[in-house]
C-alpha cells in the first residue's frame, strides 16, 4: 500500500492550525483553520467526507510521519484526490476543495484532551494515557493538545531526552513506527558530527611555505 499510496495528497494538522499564518504552514482560509488539529481527527474528516458524498476515498493513516514545520504533532494522512493528473471524481475537484471539506468537520467536531487519546501506538507505556499538556517555550509554537506519541510529551514540555526516556521505560527498545521519528530528531543513535562534538579529530593541516 505504501508504494500505491506515494502519490495520494498528503494532508497534515498544521495545514488546519488557526494558530499558524500561511508562511508557518496554514494551507486554509483562517477562518476555515482550528485549535490543535490532529492527523487522527484529520482520517476521520476524510472518511466522513468520503461516506457523505459517496464518494470510495482511499485514505492513509500514518501516526509517524510529520511536517518539518509542525515536529511536535505528529501524523499524517494520505488521500487520493487525483490519478494520472485527473481529479477521481467531480465531488471533490482538486486538494483545496479537500481542504474546504475537512476542515468543515474539524470545525464541527473540535479536538479534545479525549480525542488524543484515542490513538496510541502500539507498545506504549501505559502511563502515557495521563500527560500533563506540554509547557511551551518561548519562540516556540505548538498545540496544546497533542498526540500521545509526540515527542513534546514527556511528562509534560519539549525534552529533548524523549526518546531515552521512552527506550528506558520500554526496557531499551522503541514502539514501533517510532524509530523514523527517533532518527528525524537525531536521536537514532550515532555519534554526532556536528562542530565541536565530543571526541572529534580534528584535521591536521600541512603548510606549504615558499622558497
Amino acid at each position: 500500500m505504501h508504494e500505491k499510496s506515494k502519490n495520494f495528497q498528503c494532508l497534515y494538522p498544521v495545514y488546519f492550525d488557526s494558530a499558524r499564518s500561511r508562511e508557518e504552514g496554514r494551507r486554509v482560509r483562517k477562518d476555515d483553520a482550528v485549535s490543535n488539529p490532529l492527523a487522527r481527527e484529520i482520517a476521520d474528516a476524510c472518511s466522513h467526507v468520503g461516506q457523505t458524498l459517496g464518494v470510495p476515498l482511499q485514505i492513509v493513516f500514518e501516526p509517524h510521519k510529520g511536517h518539518p514545520k509542525d515536529w511536535a504533532n505528529p501524523g499524517r494522512v494520505r488521500v487520493e484526490v487525483k490519478r494520472d493528473g485527473r481529479s477521481l471524481n467531480s465531488k471533490i475537484a482538486n486538494k483545496h476543495h479537500l481542504y474546504k471539506l475537512v476542515a468543515g468537520y474539524l470545525k464541527d467536531h473540535p479536538t479534545t484532551e479525549d480525542s488524543a487519546r484515542r490513538f496510541r501506538l502500539q507498545g506504549m507505556p501505559p502511563n502515557m494515557n495521563q500527560v500533563t499538556p506540554p509547557a511551551i517555550p518561548r519562540g516556540f509554537k505548538m498545540g496544546t493538545i497533542l498526540p500521545l506519541h509526540s515527542p513534546a510529551l514527556s511528562g509534560g514540555g519539549v525534552n529533548e531526552n524523549f526518546m531515552k526516556d521512552m527506550m528506558s521505560e520500554m526496557g531499551g527498545q522503541l514502539p514501533p513506527g517510532m524509530e523514523a521519528m527517533a532518527n528525524m530528531m537525531g536521536g537514532g543513535g550515532g555519534g554526532g558530527g556536528g562542530a565541536g562534538g565530543a571526541g572529534q579529530q580534528q584535521k591536521k593541516v600541512k603548510v606549504i611555505r615558499k622558497k
